[in-house]
């Protein structure tokens, strides 16, 4: 009985839009926009940001706590201890590993060097890397050709070299890099490897913003260290240590960092980069800008809101009669309230659902004129037909409680 009842105020309610179509198109229009506006803006903050992740991903993943060395010497005025330290060093790598070794996937470690480079065919002044541990994979590195760094060649600073795509385009022209050997400052170096070509482009048309990696020449850190640098003691530009459990990462790197100052002679001569937080920092940025998209949908569901009181009270004065007649046949001060309620409500919801395909339409229209993929999850759905229900309701309620508080002999006389 209930249902059929409901159908009948649906039924009603659907009869009642068609016959007034203009004014049930001008209460829709304020739902429309508010839908299109929340679902819109949350869309593209979303692909934004999806984009920003496999950004991240390609560089090898956000699960990385990096260490870096600071400058030693301020204001032109070093003190002693700090002339005399040593500086970021494989050994803090180890002993920052030994902290939390069941927690910790890989240890990574580079040391740069400028110098000549000379093949057959080029000779040209370029950045060398010295990687150890983990550094390939932790950086998204792979091979296409030939192989990776052994342990031993690692640990001995063995005079071999892998290639990115353009280093080996350059230095070897005809493509025969592996095997071939070409001189690093003053040692010569045999190619065991070529690493795949890294393509990331965040628009569509826009540059490769991963040419530079492409550049790379990279070298067993100790050969940097101790051939080149002529460093005893190790030391590096880079240690990145990568932990994929969180909560373990914010108390390891309290630990590391009393480890390292301990080792440094109690010097702050380094800092600690953790990946992920810094990537959650900007992402709260953006998260700025969401709740600033709800809001401008807020401001318009709560416009189309009270310009839909405006013209449901105009509505009303337009129907007394028909309420009278409904009331003097039996109909309820609740039923009327039913009755107008359902027939906003219905306008609502045919708004939202055009307001969702109108958001849909726009979001596709400005990512694809920003050149990233559309990305939109079920919880911008949510949020922008969630408002324009709750909006919806609540300005329903003042016209339709008007409608059933009016007495029928009054409805029933007025002209």
């Amino acid at each position: 009985m209930t249902s059929g009842a409901f159908r009948e105020r649906l039924f009603g309610a659907w009869v009642e839009i068609q016959e007034n179509l203009g004014r049930s198109v001008l209460q829709a229009l304020g739902v429309l926009l508010g839908v299109a506006s929340v679902l819109g803006g949350f869309s593209i903050s979303d692909s934004q940001r999806r984009r920003a992740d496999e950004l991240f991903v390609k560089v090898g993943g956000l699960d990385k706590l990096n260490v870096l060395p600071k400058v030693a010497i301020k204001d032109g005025r070093p003190t002693a201890l700090q002339q005399a330290n040593l500086g970021l060093r494989d050994a803090d790598a180890v002993a920052g590993e030994a902290l939390k070794s069941e927690a910790i996937q890989g240890v990574s470690r580079q040391k740069g060097a400028r110098t000549r480079v000379v093949s057959a065919y080029a000779d040209q002044d370029r950045q060398v890397n010295g990687i150890g541990g983990d550094y390939i994979p932790a950086n998204g590195y792979g091979i296409a050709q030939g192989r990776g760094f052994s342990n031993a060649e690692m640990e001995t600073g063995a005079p071999v070299v892998i290639l990115g795509t353009e280093a080996a385009n350059t230095f070897f022209p005809k493509g025969d890099a592996l095997g071939q050997s070409i001189r690093v400052g003053d040692i010569p170096v045999t190619v065991i490897g070529t690493f795949e070509e890294r393509v990331f482009r965040f628009r569509e048309g826009q540059g490769n913003q991963f040419w530079w990696r492409n550049k790379i020449i990279a070298v067993p850190a100790n050969l940097v260290q101790r051939r080149m640098n002529g460093d005893a003691y190790r030391r590096v530009d880079r240690v990145t240590f990568r932990i994929p459990d969180i909560k373990v990462m914010s108390g390891f790197a309290k630990q590391l960092k009393t480890l390292v100052t301990a080792n440094h002679r109690l010097q702050d001569d380094f800092r600690l980069d953790d990946v992920a937080a810094r990537i959650r920092r900007q992402q709260s940025q953006g998260d700025v800008y969401d709740i600033i998209f709800m809001l401008s949908g807020v401001l318009a569901l709560v416009g189309g809101g009270i310009v839909n009181v405006n013209i449901q009270m105009a509505g009303l004065k337009e129907r007394v009669r028909e309420v009278g007649v409904k009331m003097a046949i039996g109909a309820s001060g609740r039923e009327i309230f039913k009755g107008f309620m359902t027939e906003a409500l219905l306008l609502t919801a045919l708004g939202a659902v055009a307001g969702l395909i109108l958001g849909v339409a726009f979001s596709w229209i400005i990512t694809t004129s920003l050149g990233i993929p559309l990305y939109m999850t079920p919880a911008s759905f949510l949020w922008a037909y969630g408002l324009a229900a709750v909006f919806g309701f609540l300005f329903a309620l003042y016209p339709a409680w008007k409608a059933s508080r009016l007495s029928p002999m009054e409805a029933l006389r007025y002209e």
